[in-house]
């Protein structure tokens, strides 16, 4: 069973906010490894930045919602 069924509400969840997190970060990698290959990629870099910025505050809003899943996927993840 992979995270984001784990997390995700029902079969075709996209919305909630650990399977966001849970993409976000799936994405953070793959930025990241395409930033240690192309380390002049300014607007990679750029985006990698915004995409921190926005599961820093999923998780912030995830805190206050439901602090027992915030603990949980902070483990996992």
């Amino acid at each position: 069973m992979t995270l984001k069924q784990k997390y995700s509400l029902h079969g075709k969840d996209t919305g909630s906010t650990a399977v966001q997190i849970i993409s976000l970060r799936k994405r953070l990698r793959e930025i990241g490894e395409h930033l240690k290959r192309n380390k002049k990629d300014v607007p990679a870099e750029r985006a990698l930045k915004k995409i921190i910025a926005k599961e820093k505050r999923f998780f912030q809003y995830l805190k206050r919602r439901n602090p027992d899943i915030y603990e949980e996927l902070k483990r996992e993840i």
